[in-house]
């Protein structure tokens, strides 16, 4: 389910499975400035440079209270030759709405379902996939909360689950309490793994069946991402190659160009690839960005 409705699988193509295009987080202080895309022209550059590089699908991660704008990301999608899919569901404690502890379990249900049935925000268009996020080292009772909710969403539509594991953190605890609801470890992508920099963790995430996300790549260029290189190795001959996926995260002006930061969205599909290319094969990182995203996106 993309902006502009269902597409077929093959459709997919080359898929960033997190990313943002326009985010304004919904706190009012100085240190969220540089997490604030709002320059649509600036996002529609970016966009067009990822599909220069051979890109075709961006997941747009901006979830509720955080400056979702899916009307945007539509008119992103058209200019730059791209498809792009949107999400629903919360971001972790620090950034939920301020009514989040006020309304009940139905109440907020509500407003996912309706999301998915009506569209989101007034614009009728539907999300691909549903969010949830979980603090550092711990999850709130507001964030245990939400993991019900989109469990109880993704078992109701067949819509996927994509996490927020705060600097890689509670992934297993996130699989525990959805595994207990119902939901299929193979129907949950954990994003952010990689920034726990266990590579022991991550195989260990792939082995219960959940699928993980690369999503912090391009911030250690120096090193041209050494680090991550040799975790992704490291899973490839854990033989776990078929639940990781790439992506950016790039959600701040400091990782765009068109912002006046970098690497950019064209990164995976240039330097980061021109690097994972002296140990693996085209289809290996193939894998990783066209086949793990359009099975999971699409259960095919």
């Amino acid at each position: 389910m993309t902006v502009d409705g269902w597409v077929g699988a093959d459709e997919l193509g080359v898929t960033y499975v997190h990313e943002h295009l326009m985010v304004k987080p919904q706190l009012d202080e100085p240190r969220f400035a540089d997490y604030t895309l709002q320059n649509e022209r600036a996002s529609t550059r970016e966009a067009e440079s990822f599909r220069e590089a051979g890109g075709k699908t961006i997941v747009e991660m901006t979830p509720i209270n955080y400056g979702r704008d899916p009307a945007a990301c539509k008119r992103i999608a058209h200019a730059a030759g791209i498809q792009v899919i949107c999400c629903t569901g919360f971001h972790k404690q620090e950034f939920m709405p301020p009514w989040f502890g006020e309304k009940n379990d139905e109440e907020l249900y509500g407003l996912l379902l309706n999301d998915m049935e009506n569209g989101m925000d007034g614009t009728g268009i539907h999300p691909g996939v549903i969010k949830f996020g979980t603090s550092l080292n711990e999850i709130t009772p507001n964030e245990e909360r939400s993991i019900r909710l989109a469990a109880r969403a993704h078992l109701e539509t067949g819509i996927p689950v994509s996490t927020h594991c705060d600097k890689g953190t509670m992934g297993m605890q996130q699989l525990d309490r959805l595994e207990k609801l119902g939901v299929d470890p193979s129907d949950v992508l954990l994003c952010h793994i990689d920034s726990k920099l266990d590579a022991r963790y991550a195989i260990d995430l792939c082995r219960r069946g959940a699928n993980i996300c690369f999503d912090h790549v391009g911030r250690e260029l120096a090193d041209h991402d050494r680090v991550r290189v040799k975790m992704i190795l490291e899973l490839l001959e854990a033989g776990c190659i078929d639940h990781i996926t790439l992506s950016g995260d790039m959600g701040k002006v400091n990782y765009l160009p068109a912002y006046g930061g970098r690497p950019g969205l064209a990164y995976i599909l240039t330097g980061l690839r021109r690097e994972l290319m002296h140990y693996l094969s085209e289809n290996e990182f193939d894998r990783m960005v066209v086949e793990n995203p359009r099975r999971f996106f699409t259960g095919q």
